[in-house]
């Protein structure tokens, strides 16, 4: 991959979207990778939106905490969406996420994909069902992205999600849970999601934390 170069504040990464920028070594220098736009600057909720109507009537309090973005419990939703602009395609965010209280999912992460949205759900359906909702009308327990994993309470999780040359790709920790081609398939979000559009992170009757929000964006 060739080196990577900043502009106005986002990272793009030259060459396509085959991965991060990975170190290069030029001579005895080692040029380490850049760490991305950060999202969330773990002090306040500078950028984001709370979401307060519709199914988020009734939701948790929002509020930063010991650096991390906390979304506590609501009845059923809790959530923000990002304020600004937003890449549509061809870029990566990554988050670390962990459930702190209830067993649905902690990081529902509604994004922009094939001119339309979708969501990429950690820990729905009761705690353990990872996967892309919706694909073709159907949801994240229904369709080839479904995976069943187990999450312990309070652990924190790595959580990658790549939009980038017709594919979703996303990784738990060091495992590639979805590799899903976006050519002729359809993208949709429930109505539930919708006011996270065009980026947003939300929870289901679940209290979750949120640190190390990153942004790459990714240039051709």
């Amino acid at each position: 991959m060739a080196p990577a170069s900043v502009v106005a504040g986002v990272v793009l990464v030259v060459g396509g979207c085959g991965g991060k920028p990975q170190p290069k070594q030029a001579g005895p220098i080692e040029f380490l990778p850049p760490p991305g736009r950060p999202l969330f600057n773990g002090k306040d909720l500078a950028g984001w939106k709370v979401l307060k109507e519709g199914y988020f009537d009734r939701a948790g309090k929002v509020h930063v905490k010991d650096g991390c973005l906390v979304l506590e419990a609501g009845s059923a939703m809790t959530g923000v969406s990002w304020a600004g602009e937003f890449p549509k395609d061809d870029y990566e965010v990554e988050l670390e996420a962990r459930r702190i209280d209830g067993q649905d999912f902690f990081c529902g992460m509604t994004f922009p994909v094939s001119g339309s949205h979708a969501a990429l759900i950690v820990g729905g359906w009761g705690g353990m069902v990872v996967g892309i909702s919706n694909v073709d009308d159907l949801a994240a327990d229904e369709n080839e992205t479904t995976k069943i994993m187990k999450f312990e309470q309070n652990r924190w999780y790595r959580i990658r999600l790549r939009v980038c040359e017709g594919h979703i790709e996303a990784w738990i920790d060091d495992e590639q849970v979805v590799e899903l081609p976006t050519a002729k398939r359809r993208f949709n979000v429930w109505p539930q999601q919708e006011a996270a559009r065009p980026f947003g992170v939300t929870t289901w009757h679940t209290g979750s934390a949120i640190r190390n929000f990153r942004l790459w964006e990714f240039e051709d």
